[in-house]
């Protein structure tokens, strides 16, 4: 398995709207396999490989949750707002990359506690996002010139391999677009006429996978994710959904979609057939394309396919290379066995 191009990705810096350098990462990786890419005005990638079968798009959105500079002030810090879905816990103390004239590295400062401490109803408070800013230790001046209101940041982290697991940021969706290209690769013949999306904005609000599915006009879809891992202390059994260690999800329902379930049990009747690990899956929370794809056009019947991922949209995330490897020999499968899927 090649690990090394998934702490590629996950290193890259994706933020909604200027995800240029993971999606070029995705383009030179499937420059062999398709002569059909375009980009469209979105920013999504979209690459035909013909094949007998019917129409399957193939979608892991390429963007990540960041920060985009609301406010420089006289002194030189710098507030920002959340670009997705970020929980505050995780912000403060936190080593911060601006991308402005030049790229700052800055640290997450609040009002300090000892401060704070004499007040009961400030004591425990968690500090929005808006309301911290980051310090990037220079003088107001140079900060100033080099920085500007719309500029965006991410959080500063590297992504290590150990023995079972890898540990890095944005595996929501880099985990999904490495499943992707892998499982594509792995793939030993095309059954179905196959688009892969790089798809853009999603962290925003499901943006560019609706046009993308507009333009391809998919029979089936597949969306390739990084979803929440619930499987630690404290957690209620029947609220763990994905775990981690049990391969990839296959996912019934979230807060935005009901899944087509023949196409769902399809996929799991495919992961069975191959001996491969997957959990179904059903829940209402989250979101993934599948849900827009699904209701553009005259519509698609469409499920989503996701690696567990702990901590996520945080800092740093978790994530199992059995679950990973489980979910691209999947893709894979699926790529072969799309053509006996008879509810068309």
């Amino acid at each position: 398995m090649n690990w090394d191009l998934l702490k590629e990705l996950s290193d890259a810096v994706g933020l909604p709207g200027a995800e240029q350098d993971v999606r070029e990462i995705l383009r030179r990786e499937i420059s062999n396999l398709s002569d059909d890419i375009k980009i469209d005005a979105m920013g999504n990638l979209i690459a035909h490989i013909p094949g007998d079968g019917p129409k399957l798009m193939l979608d892991a959105h390429i963007d990540e949750v960041g920060f985009i500079v609301s406010h420089i002030d006289d002194d030189g810090f710098i507030r920002v707002i959340p670009m997705g879905g970020i929980d505050p816990r995780v912000f403060y103390a936190q080593r911060i990359k601006i991308f402005g004239r030049e790229t700052l590295t800055g640290v997450v400062g609040a009002l300090p506690p000892h401060i704070t401490r004499s007040d009961p109803s400030q004591r425990d408070k968690v500090i929005p996002i808006e309301d911290c800013f980051i310090d990037p230790g220079m003088p107001a001046e140079k900060v100033k010139s080099l920085v500007r209101v719309g500029d965006l940041a991410s959080f500063d982290r590297e992504c290590i391999e150990t023995e079972d697991s890898l540990i890095g940021k944005a595996f929501d969706d880099r985990v999904g677009v490495f499943i992707m290209i892998e499982g594509t690769k792995m793939a030993k013949e095309i059954g179905c006429d196959l688009y892969i999306v790089g798809a853009v904005q999603e962290e925003g609000g499901l943006r560019g996978a609706g046009p993308a599915a507009f333009e391809v006009k998919p029979q089936i879809g597949l969306s390739l994710e990084g979803t929440v891992a619930n499987d630690v202390p404290g957690a209620p059994e029947h609220k763990k959904f994905a775990q981690q260690g049990k391969g990839p999800e296959i996912r019934l329902s979230d807060a935005g979609f009901y899944a087509h379930r023949d196409w769902s049990f399809f996929i799991a009747d495919v992961a069975e057939k191959y001996e491969i690990p997957h959990q179904i899956i059903v829940k209402k929370i989250g979101a993934t394309n599948a849900a827009v794809i699904q209701t553009t056009g005259i519509g698609t019947k469409t499920t989503a396919l996701s690696i567990p991922v702990r901590y996520i949209h945080s800092p740093q995330g978790i994530v199992r290379k059995s679950d990973v490897e489980a979910g691209v020999k999947l893709v894979a499968a699926v790529i072969e066995e799309a053509k006996n899927f008879s509810e068309l």
